[in-house]
């Protein structure tokens, strides 16, 4: 089986399976001629075929993980492990800019869509409703034959579109311009309002966040996010590049945890510094991220969960997104994704780990304790704001659990 990648609607390469290699991925030699933009830092510019080893952590890279990814196997009679034949389906509305498309298909060759009817199909409440009531029974998309992918991650996530007030399904090639994420079942069934919660405590923080909405459609509840990877110019939209951590430093989805072979907060930071266009105020923010995710609780933010932004001539790190308070829900692990100072479990963190970490990261010790000390405070005060916030009328229990666990975990108090 052979695969055309396409980087903003041009030839890039091509990834095919061979009986000796697995899969390989080889750049267009007038794409490497034209000195195209290269797919991944993993994968730089050079004619040559990459090993499955080099390639395959980028292109699986786009595509669904977990009970998602088992889901739209089965609904698409596709094995969970072929990864071709899963982006043959799937592979048409990747994260970034690019697509993977059939030897026979041809990309739309526009860049620049406008927010119109001839690009996008207005979504009935009753219809959307129906999309997110089957996410799991029908985890894809499909409107005017046209396959539109979970994207990736474990949760569930509907890619379309959201302007004029309204909800569109984009069509002939067109960009998504946001996401929408359905609550999740029995123990979760107040995920979408703690992500939306942790978001706009990460706003209030200073944080660089994406624009989020919760959303309610009789009694389904939702949260909406603004994609950041998809700009809306005017009335028009258009795709900007990224890759998450993993696929920058070559890793499997599969090991995105650091205990699991993932990357850790340090190789995050090094690569950062070293690689992005202002490398100082990227691994601020980084150590931001990671330090926010600890005050709220979040013990899921994986190297999946940090990506890289192209944003014309600038690379820069992407808004914070998937926060969540993991510690809401007793049944999921307490042992953080990246490990901070010398422990995994979150109960076992200190500020003996904070120094250790501070160290690891040649910083000096008061500036991760400061920036933890701010964040936290930041966090609470941002509480005022959230109890007034009218789209989380009904949900004060949420609320006032997430801020219970945030003021109960103070580990700069001692040592």
């Amino acid at each position: 089986m052979k695969l055309k990648v396409y980087f903003a609607n041009k030839l890039a390469g091509s990834l095919f399976s061979t009986p000796d290699k697995g899969i390989v991925f080889a750049y267009e030699d007038s794409y490497v001629r034209q000195n195209g933009n290269s797919l991944s830092m993993s994968l730089p510019l050079r004619s040559g075929e990459f090993s499955q080893k080099e390639c395959l952590p980028f292109f699986s890279g786009v595509l669904p993980e977990g009970d998602v990814k088992r889901r739209i196997s089965e609904y698409l009679h596709v094995s969970e492990s072929s990864t071709l034949k899963l982006l043959q389906e799937l592979g048409g509305e990747c994260a970034g800019m690019i697509s993977v498309l059939p030897e026979d298909a041809e990309p739309n060759q526009t860049l620049i869509y406008r927010l119109d009817s001839d690009n996008y199909e207005e979504l009935s409440e009753d219809i959307l409703l129906g999309y997110i009531k089957n996410a799991e029974t029908r985890p894809l998309l499909k409107a005017n034959e046209e396959l539109r992918l979970s994207l990736a991650g474990a949760q569930e996530k509907l890619p379309l579109s959201f302007f004029d007030g309204k909800f569109h399904f984009p069509k002939n090639g067109a960009p998504s311009t946001h996401i929408i994420k359905p609550t999740g079942k029995g123990e979760l069934s107040s995920l979408a309002v703690n992500e939306y919660v942790c978001m706009k405590l990460a706003k209030y923080s200073g944080l660089s966040v994406p624009d989020v909405a919760l959303k309610k459609i009789q009694d389904e509840t939702f949260m909406m996010v603004e994609r950041y990877d998809r700009i809306k110019r005017g009335d028009s939209v258009v795709r900007l590049h990224q890759e998450d951590m993993c696929q920058t430093l070559g890793i499997l989805s599969d090991r995105k945890y650091q205990n699991d072979g993932g990357p850790g907060i340090a190789d995050i930071f090094q690569l950062i510094s070293k690689r992005t266009s202002v490398p100082l105020l990227d691994a601020r923010a980084f150590i931001q991220y990671v330090l926010f995710n600890l005050v709220i609780g979040n013990c899921d933010a994986h190297g999946k969960n940090y990506s890289l932004l192209y944003d014309g001539g600038v690379l820069k790190l992407s808004p914070i997104y998937d926060a969540v308070c993991t510690l809401l829900y007793p049944t999921l692990t307490r042992k953080v994704s990246m490990k901070i100072g010398s422990h995994y479990e979150i109960d076992k963190i200190r500020k003996a780990d904070l120094v250790l970490l501070a160290e690891q990261l040649k910083l000096r010790q008061s500036v991760i304790l400061n920036l933890y000390s701010d964040l936290r405070k930041k966090v609470l005060l941002g509480f005022s704001s959230i109890r007034e916030d009218e789209c989380l009328d009904g949900c004060t229990e949420t609320i006032d659990e997430i801020e219970k666990i945030v003021q109960e975990r103070d580990i700069t108090s001692d040592c």
